[in-house]
């Protein structure tokens, strides 16, 4: 079985209030080819950025989902059906009620585990200061709306070198998170996104993962093959 997975698009309900920086018809051809050779696609979380709402909480969060597919309608139909399968992150965790994104995900295949998680949950920042977390977030969508987008970017910049240098590290809370996923569930392989920046790092249990991110209009992501075990990482 031949898998690819790719995370932290960050598609929201305005062209000027997110960081995809694709044209649909373009994302919708880069899909193209991986859909020609790949059995399955997962979304590893963040596909959507529903956090920027004017009135914070749930609510708020579908309109900023319903907005972003009606804006991207190609892309949101394309991710509803195979060979696509979604898991949530912590920007778009309204697609687990409405979408039926879960928060993980498993596949074998060719006697390989594969477990999926957007990474999120091991972010210390989010675990111990969850509300700050999303004050942060609904802030730089503020300041997007304020027309200070490249204000909002320079807090965003920060906020993903800081991730990088905590996955990056062997003792950081992501690769322990990751490591402890493959005992935990026998998994040959954990994929995981969040950081935004693509990582493969080998243990003797198997391998940690991290896509990066087809955000600012990169196309990031891991190719995965079963049968010879292959685990690649793509950037553009």
């Amino acid at each position: 079985m031949r898998i690819a997975a790719l995370s932290d698009l960050h598609i929201g309900a305005h062209r000027w209030m997110d960081e995809f920086r694709h044209r649909e018809a373009d994302f919708l051809g880069f899909l193209d080819r991986l859909e020609a050779s790949f059995d399955a696609i997962v979304l590893v979380g963040d596909v959507f950025q529903t956090d920027h709402a004017w009135l914070p909480g749930r609510r708020g969060a579908l309109r900023q989902l319903r907005a972003a597919q009606r804006r991207l309608p190609q892309l949101a139909e394309r991710f509803s059906r195979a060979p696509y399968r979604y898991v949530h992150g912590n920007h778009d965790a309204v697609a687990r009620e409405h979408l039926q994104a879960p928060e993980t995900l498993q596949l074998e295949a060719d006697g390989r585990r594969v477990f999926f998680i957007h990474g999120h949950q091991f972010d210390p920042l989010f675990r111990r200061a969850y509300a700050l977390t999303r004050a942060a977030s609904w802030f730089t969508g503020r300041l997007r709306y304020a027309g200070l987008r490249p204000v909002a970017e320079w807090f965003e910049s920060n906020d993903i070198r800081i991730k990088h240098e905590r996955f990056h590290r062997d003792d950081g809370p992501y690769l322990r998170a990751g490591r402890d996923l493959l005992r935990e569930h026998g998994a040959d392989i954990v994929v995981m996104g969040h950081t935004h920046v693509p990582v493969r790092v080998e243990y003797p249990e198997g391998l940690v993962v991290n896509s990066g991110s087809c955000s600012v209009g990169q196309h990031s992501y891991v190719a995965i093959d079963t049968r010879s075990g292959e685990v690649e990482l793509h950037q553009s």
